[in-house]
């Protein structure tokens, strides 16, 4: 990724332009507005879900996700004191290594508070595989990080479980985090981690939700949320209405669509 600059850091749209600097000569696939595309699916939508109300909107997203029960409990109950960021700094696993071989996770988003560290990982709509050691990496990257913190890995996609795994086919999240954590962890600098008790833990760690289900989600929020100030109800439809929107565009069947997985994981040493 090009330079921290900070002043981009705190713009999500500095950050999706940022990303977007790697594509190149591709750029005009985007003539489009980019659908599909899974970043610019995510700064619409969850750009969104962070401005309406927190335990309302994105804490009752949380409570609708499938697994890691303890974990997204805890990210809930955080909520309101919780910062968010999108496209957040990319986390090395391997600082000392060769620049190709450094293992880069640039996760799509952040949401941290003092007890609780969520990781969000976003795929489009429309099936795009995950890299073979890409779950593996941000599984340990955020044990790395979570730093005494309640660790959640939230996957936002497409559909259903089971995913697909370039190179391996259909695969079931966790089998897909054990399959190449051996060789991720082995190749990690500066931690304590022990290969079987993070096997162990997948289970309390991992957790997902649909697009469509998100979307769901917000509408019915959508309809129950009810302020003494119609100027806030009015603010909360318009952004409700922006999230579905977006999800339902990106729905809508595109021309072929290379993923930013393709733009941005190769030579970079990249979970993607």
């Amino acid at each position: 990724m090009p330079g921290n600059n900070s002043r981009v850091r705190d713009s999500v749209l500095g950050r999706l332009l940022q990303e977007l600097s790697w594509v190149g000569a591709n750029i005009r696939d985007f003539h489009d507005g980019g659908l599909g595309f899974e970043n610019v699916l995510t700064a619409e939508a969850l750009t969104a879900l962070d401005f309406l109300p927190r335990t309302d909107f994105l804490g009752a997203v949380l409570q609708a996700a499938h697994g890691a029960v303890a974990a997204r409990s805890k990210a809930v109950a955080e909520i309101e004191q919780a910062e968010v960021t999108l496209f957040p700094d990319q986390l090395v696993l391997r600082p000392n290594a060769p620049t190709n071989q450094t293992l880069v996770v640039q996760p799509d988003g952040s949401v941290i508070s003092p007890g609780s560290y969520v990781m969000l990982e976003a795929k489009r709509i429309r099936t795009s595989a995950f890299q073979p050691e890409q779950l593996a990496r941000e599984y340990v990257a955020l044990m790395r990080e979570a730093r005494g913190r309640s660790p959640l890995l939230l996957l936002i996609l497409g559909s259903e479980p089971p995913v697909p795994v370039r190179g391996h086919g259909s695969m079931g999240i966790a089998e897909a985090i054990s399959r190449h954590l051996h060789s991720v962890l082995d190749r990690t600098e500066d931690h304590d981690l022990d290969e079987s008790s993070l096997k162990e833990r997948v289970p309390e760690v991992l957790a997902w939700i649909t697009w469509q289900e998100l979307g769901s989600v917000v509408t019915k929020q959508r309809g129950i949320f009810c302020s003494d100030n119609p100027s806030v109800n009015a603010t909360v439809s318009r952004l409700a209405d922006s999230l579905t929107d977006s999800i339902a565009r990106h729905s809508l069947p595109t021309r072929r669509v290379v993923t930013s997985d393709e733009h941005l994981g190769s030579g970079l040493g990249s979970s993607r």
